[in-house]
């Protein structure tokens, strides 16, 4: 934890939040948080309006020529020069004013001197004319692979390294000219599309309104794309390579419907003019959010079997959201970076709630729990905090929104978002007004919550145990002890959350308690007039507060809520304690919640904690299991069965077919390890397979044909470590020749290559397969050798890296 503070007096808290007469008070307390060097940001002596830029790209030469015109408001007393960000950027000229201006470079920086004072409050122009050879930030792919095999695309999901860059929200006009052969997809209207003499295009787009200049994409290649119209008559583009148009539906499913899911969770219509999107090969992240036209990796456009594997949906919903929570309305400071994802992750995750249904959505709450209480296991931040990371601003962000909604009630939520969205458009937003809005649409005050979840870190922990006792009035009752055994200290405090109780009896009839608990040691007491047999006690059905709990209960009372509660996060949390037991024990039990379970999570727990068990009754469940028509159920099996019994060799053998591509990549693995004398059988069935994101089934083809001696197809393998190949096929052909312990002068030359890749992911992989062989002295001196013969100097100083980790 940073040993650096904000202390407040809550003296002044209060004055300036409920105005509490301070007289009360007989002590001050100070408010600690955790010291957030995003609280400052730099002065800005200039505001942006708009931008017209002209660009000339020529693929083949990764050259970019352009024009960039940026109109802007001085802010402050007069000033004499302004700054851009230029990194790799060569300036020929600049004006300002239609004026010559003189400048010079420091580092990434162009700092532009005014021919004359420009003074305060006065509108401006600065022009650029320059070129630029980007190494980074806008990617030329595949325009000079010496086998042609790999995509021809350019893209960029920023606007540095090519066009000069100062922060702001700007309108925007630009034209893009390029081969005619490929198509351009870029933010905003696409005006007109014109054709020159030379055998080009140039593309106009316009952004209307203003929107975040970080914003701005950039996307040339070979594509086609789909033009719909929702109910509400927003025109839709959904662009695709052209061979690829069985993969539309499957990647783009369900989106209309999200715009309509949206402007009536949200209460706002959607912000722009239009939407598209577009998948760029290489892509490093999921997808990019920028205004109008979202960018996605292409391993997320799927065919129909691939989206049994991970669909497009929750992203495709999180970019959309972003187009009013990043976009509509943008953060300034990383503090409130919150704002912008955990919105997104929040209503991606409530509209797979709408078409999924409870189930799922419960299973998405349980990832995000799991990943918010791994980061707690690193440090303390709080979602609100610039050092807060991925799993709070994402995953812990939407429990918190979770929560808030249950605290607002439904009506107050969407009200206040609604006004917080109206409150501040085309603008940025803080914390603060977020809060504000919620307090101005419906009058609660929630400055405890954001104290508890949104500006302080940790989360409570509760111990629970439970008592059927008689009161002193002669009736019984069930008392429940609440314990808050989390460590507290000056940044996390107890917490003050309602909690949810239901006392289930034998008979059938359930007892309801909502109690708030906020100090160390509660009980909530839930009356037994009839002294019925309690089966069962549930602490906060349905999970809804972020919590780790301790609470030890009976076999009995496990099984019993394992079968008869009606939320599925409940039956898989009773499933999770059951998985300490000796197998003996609970193995019956297990059996009939089986019989029971409808959803495959809890469906997969109880195969788990099965599939050690070789009896008669459990390798039936498993068979059920293989032959279920659910492919997660089928996964679970595979994950968890890797010998295969010979009872379950048949329907083990039919997953060589199955529809999800993972599972016939298990398939292959588990049934040519358990029973090698037909391996040469499996992998006929299976070698025209290629599977999805990174050749999946041909990659573990070729490692079972390689390890049962069939060296020919080492070729093949190391053919995909080159850079013809998208970077997943390159990575998972890396690992396989690590596994296989065999490198030669040509692997050995394509993982030198991706050590400089601009794709962290590749760059990471070959880091880590190389430090692997460079550690054995076999292979120290090939590796040494095919270095010195590269000519590229950042090779080098990568390896080098590499060469000193190893010693």
């Amino acid at each position: 934890m940073n040993n650096k503070f904000i202390s407040f007096c809550s003296a002044c808290i209060l004055v300036l939040l409920s105005g509490i007469n301070l007289n009360a008070n007989a002590q001050d307390k100070p408010l600690i948080y955790p010291f957030d060097a995003s609280y400052e940001i730099s002065d800005r002596p200039i505001e942006l309006s708009h931008l017209d830029a002209r660009l000339n790209i020529k693929p083949f030469d990764t050259l970019v020529t352009a024009t960039a015109l940026f109109n802007f408001k001085v802010l402050g007393k007069s000033i004499d020069s302004v700054m851009f960000s230029v990194p790799e950027i060569k300036i020929s000229e600049v004006e300002i004013n239609q004026n010559p201006a003189k400048f010079r470079i420091d580092g990434s920086t162009a700092i532009v001197y005014t021919p004359g004072e420009l003074l305060w409050g006065s509108m401006n122009s600065i022009s650029f004319s320059y070129s630029v050879k980007p190494t980074d930030g806008l990617y030329f792919i595949g325009w000079n692979d010496p086998n042609q095999l790999k995509r021809k695309q350019i893209w960029a999901h920023r606007p540095d390294h090519w066009l000069p860059y100062y922060p702001g929200i700007i309108t925007v006009n630009m034209a893009i000219t390029v081969d005619e052969r490929y198509k351009v997809f870029n933010n905003g209207v696409r005006q007109k599309v014109t054709d020159n003499p030379d055998h080009t295009r140039t593309w106009y787009y316009a952004m209307g309104h203003p929107h975040p200049f970080f914003s701005t994409s950039l996307v040339i290649g070979d594509y086609d794309y789909l033009s719909l119209t929702t109910k509400e008559g927003l025109p839709i583009e959904q662009w695709y390579y052209p061979d690829w148009y069985d993969h539309v539906e499957p990647t783009y499913r369900y989106m209309p419907e999200m715009f309509s899911y949206f402007e009536s969770e949200m209460g706002v219509k959607y912000p722009w003019e239009l939407y598209r999107e577009a998948p760029v090969i290489d892509y490093m992240y999921g997808a990019m959010e920028t205004t109008t036209s979202t960018i996605f990796g292409d391993y997320l456009m799927v065919d129909p079997r691939g989206y049994l594997g991970r669909n497009y949906v929750n992203v495709n919903a999180h970019e959309l959201a972003h187009q009013w929570f990043g976009n509509y309305i943008s953060h300034l400071k990383g503090k409130d970076l919150w704002l912008t994802e955990t919105f997104a992750t929040y209503y991606a995750k409530k509209f797979e709630q709408h078409v999924f249904g409870e189930d799922y959505y419960q299973e998405v709450r349980n990832k995000e729990l799991t990943e918010t209480l791994e980061a707690a296991t690193h440090d303390n931040y709080g979602v609100g905090h610039s050092q807060g990371g991925r799993n709070r601003w994402y995953p812990k962000g939407s429990l918190v929104l979770d929560m808030l909604r249950e605290e607002l009630g439904d009506d107050a939520f969407k009200a206040s978002i609604k006004l917080y969205l109206e409150s501040f458009p085309y603008q940025t937003a803080e914390t603060s007004d977020f809060l504000q809005s919620i307090r101005k649409a419906s009058g609660r005050s929630m400055e405890w919550f954001f104290e508890e979840w949104i500006y302080r870190g940790g989360e409570p922990e509760y111990s629970i145990r439970y008592e059927n006792i008689i009161n002193s009035s002669g009736n019984h009752e069930t008392r429940v002890f609440v314990e808050q055994v989390h460590a507290t200290n000056e940044i996390t405090g107890l917490f003050n959350m309602p909690i949810d109780f239901e006392v289930h009896y034998k008979d059938g009839t359930i007892d309801y308690k909502t109690q708030r608990i906020k100090s160390k040691d509660e009980e909530a007491i839930i009356p037994n007039p009839l002294n019925k047999a309690i089966e069962f006690v549930l602490f906060d059905p349905g999970r809804k507060v972020i919590k780790k709990v301790n609470f030890e209960r009976s076999y009995d009372e496990l099984i019993a809520q394992a079968l008869k509660s009606a939320g599925m996060i409940d039956r898989y949390d009773a499933l999770l304690a059951l998985k300490p037991l000796p197998l003996p024990i609970k193995k019956e039990g297990l059996l009939n919640c089986y019989k029971h379970e409808t959803y495959s999570l809890t469906k997969g727990e109880i195969i788990a904690q099965l599939s050690g068990d070789g009896s008669a009754e459990v390798l039936s469940i498993l068979g059920q299991a293989l032959r279920d028509t659910n492919d997660k159920v089928r996964l679970a099996v595979l994950q968890n069965l890797k010998i295969v019994p010979v009872e379950l060799k048949k329907d083990y053998e039919r997953l060589l077919k199955d529809p999800a591509y993972l599972n016939v990549e298990l398939a292959l693995e588990n049934l040519c390890n358990s029973f090698p004398d037909d391996r040469s059988r499996y992998l006929s069935v299976t070698k025209n397979e290629n599977g999805w994101r990174g050749r999946n089934i041909r990659i573990k083809w070729l490692e079972i044909a390689i390890g049962s001696g069939q060296k020919n197809y080492l070729d093949e393998l190391k053919k995909y470590t080159g850079p013809s190949y998208e970077f997943e096929t390159r990575i998972n052909s890396m690992n396989l020749l690590k596994r296989l312990n065999y490198l030669d002068d040509y692997s050995c030359g394509n993982m030198l290559e991706a050590i400089t890749h601009w794709n962290y992911k590749i760059k990471n992989a070959a880091v880590d397969v190389l430090t692997y062989f460079y550690a054995q002295s076999k292979y120290r001196l090939l590796i040494d050798t095919v270095v010195s013969r590269q000519s590229f100097p950042n090779i080098k100083v990568e390896f080098e890296k590499i060469r000193k980790a190893g010693k």
